[in-house]
């Protein structure tokens, strides 16, 4: 009997990396606390969004996107987990 959350040994298990979004603040010239404010947010929320990202919703990519100007693809790549 399989388990209804076990994972096919095709798929690849992927992390996402934020590594885009802090080049983009810097070309944009905004600092993790003008964008936290632009978004809601405490700036311990954008500095850790590559530590916790299990926090980081739709939504606040969203957000994060529109204060930004930019699309979702430019503030995150999919790596291959080890």
């Amino acid at each position: 009997m399989s388990s209804c959350f076990s994972t096919p040994d095709s798929y690849e298990r992927v992390y996402l990396s934020f590594e885009p979004m802090h080049r983009v603040m810097q070309e944009r010239n905004i600092t993790d606390l003008q964008l936290a404010r632009k978004v809601s947010v405490k700036v311990n929320v954008i500095r850790n969004i590559d530590r916790y990202q299990d926090t980081v919703t739709l939504s606040l990519v969203r957000s994060i996107c529109e204060a930004l100007d930019c699309g979702p693809e430019d503030l995150m790549t999919a790596k291959k987990a080890i």
